[in-house]
């Protein structure tokens, strides 16, 4: 391989890499948690002012519903309401995000009447 496609190759790898890494500011990263965590840092980075709005621009599946069994929110550990409670807590109050499908959800919650679960970690 010539020069100047070794230097070209390069170049791309690592521009690969630095479009899949998004910053708050100049020089910082960006940690994302998993499909089942929002972390700190997605929140302070986030534009919605409330966690209803951030929920449906960033992980819109969370909020569906498992068989007919509803979403429901939980603030640490205490049961808050439905999908709709979220638009009263701000993304600036929060320092995680977990979502919990309904097998899990039942278990940690101890509820049978509950599906899936939001269960927001305040500061």
């Amino acid at each position: 391989m010539s020069p100047s496609r070794l230097i070209a190759a390069i170049v791309l790898t690592l521009s690969a890499a630095c479009a899949s890494t998004a910053a708050s500011t100049p020089g910082e990263s960006i940690t994302r948690g998993d499909s089942k965590t929002v972390t700190t840092a997605e929140l302070a980075a986030a534009t919605q002012l409330n966690l209803y709005d951030y929920v449906v621009a960033e992980r819109p599946r969370w909020l569906n519903t498992y068989r007919g069994l509803p979403l429901v929110i939980f603030v640490d550990d205490t049961r808050l309401g439905d999908a709709t409670t979220l638009k009263s807590l701000t993304t600036g109050s929060v320092r995680m995000l977990r979502y919990f499908e309904a097998s899990a959800a039942q278990q940690k919650f101890s509820g049978s009447d509950i599906g899936t679960v939001i269960q927001v970690i305040t500061k």
